[in-house]
């Protein structure tokens, strides 16, 4: 990749019940002297009567996103796949680098674009197709549409890169990691014309469902409904300094791929020869305490005093994970060493730990070890251990 694109990186400035089955024990204290169980963080973002000033507020950040959507456009482009002749889908995508002795450019766009067959049941089960050999067209603004390469696609990740040709220079944009609850943003893409397509929202933390993976946020658009056009997916969500804050890539189930995963993800990328972008497999599915329902919440705090961590799902069978001892109900609390509040952290410290790693992962098939702390909800014991995880850059599979 270019040096100009490694200037721009751097600037980026239960349902499971662990008390089912058991009777109601006293609560474990770790602090006896704590008396009020603590406030959960919302899962949806909480939206007040606007006053006046807040009104006003709001009418002034809509200009200033208005005004900025048409300068930060000249880096967002539109992508069709097709097959033996056949279209398959049509998207966005978005330059992240360019090489200007090859005058060629990369493009970042969602690997849903030549997915051809979803998963039927759950997406931790497996399934899904890709057209890996399909024929790539990138429409530029200058209305041309060369034929571009598709260099590699990450199916977990849910990410794909496009070399094209370009002969003039492109921009190329600004992250920004951090992504805020109930934070400001707006969403960009290109419609079959090349027209560009804004849509006003929020950021929202939940817990996925089993049809999403767990490195996704969700943007709440403004009208309340999720926009179900395609259009959009493999564009950025960008807040009100211009910065991009993640990518779109399933705009009918509202998700995008936060920034953090996004710049980690081409980090590895580059790190492994631009071949793959490995991952750990821990062999379980989670979900976030603070994410749960407020009682459940509540619950867990009261049982064992415990309001942070992951819940463990489902453990898959003959995993690493079930000789350890984990069940499902058990809890999560730190990654080597960090403490783990949503799947997003999670994601973060794992793609960490590959990014940071000695091991060589040149060969995907093999394992690396990953300190687990885990607190067993039947024996009410916490212990902290080496779990040893297989590397792949396939989606991950839950054996039932």
């Amino acid at each position: 990749m270019s040096s100009s694109s490694e200037k721009s990186m751097h600037k980026r400035a239960m349902e499971a019940d662990p008390t089912s089955g058991e009777e109601q024990a006293q609560p474990k204290k770790k602090n006896p002297g704590r008396e009020e169980a603590p406030a959960p963080l919302p899962v949806r973002s909480a939206r007040p009567a606007l006053s006046i000033d807040r009104l006003e507020a709001k009418m002034k950040a809509r200009i200033e996103r208005d005004r900025l959507a048409p300068k930060l456009a000249k880096y967002l482009l539109g992508i069709s796949f097709s097959v033996g002749g056949k279209p398959l889908k049509r998207c966005s995508g978005f330059w992240i680098d360019w090489n200007e002795e090859s005058k060629t450019g990369i493009v970042l766009t969602t690997a849903h674009l030549i997915r051809t067959k979803n998963s039927p049941v759950n997406i931790w089960l497996g399934g899904e197709e890709y057209a890996s050999h399909a024929n790539v067209t990138v429409h530029l603004l200058d209305g041309t549409s060369p034929e571009g390469q598709l260099l590699y696609y990450q199916p977990h990740y849910d990410l794909a890169f496009v070399r094209v040709r370009v002969d003039e220079h492109v921009q190329l944009p600004f992250f920004q990691e951090e992504v805020k609850l109930a934070q400001e943003v707006f969403r960009l893409g290109r419609d079959n014309m090349l027209d560009l397509r804004i849509t006003y929202g929020w950021a929202e933390y939940q817990n996925p469902t089993m049809y999403e993976r767990y490195h996704n946020m969700y943007f709440d658009s403004a009208g309340g409904a999720k926009d179900d056009k395609e259009y959009d997916n493999g564009g950025p969500v960008i807040d009100l300094d211009g910065k991009v804050l993640g990518m779109s890539n399933n705009s009918k189930s509202g998700t995008f791929i936060p920034s953090s995963i996004l710049l980690k993800c081409v980090d590895l990328w580059k790190k492994y020869e631009y071949k793959y972008i490995p991952r750990p497999h821990l062999g379980m599915t989670f979900e976030a305490i603070k994410l749960l329902e407020p009682a459940h919440v509540e619950k867990l705090w009261r049982m064992y005093n415990i309001d942070d961590g992951l819940v463990v799902q489902k453990v898959s069978k003959g995993s690493h994970a079930e000789k350890f001892g984990i069940q499902r109900g058990d809890i999560i609390e730190c990654i080597n060493g960090k403490c783990i509040s949503t799947t997003i952290e999670l994601e973060n410290v794992l793609a960490s730990i590959c990014k940071d790693s000695s091991d060589n992962l040149n060969d995907l098939n093999v394992e690396i070890h990953v300190s687990v702390g885990v607190f067993h909800t039947l024996k009410k014991h916490l212990t902290t251990g080496e779990l040893a995880a297989s590397v792949s850059d396939l989606g991950e599979v839950i054996m039932d």
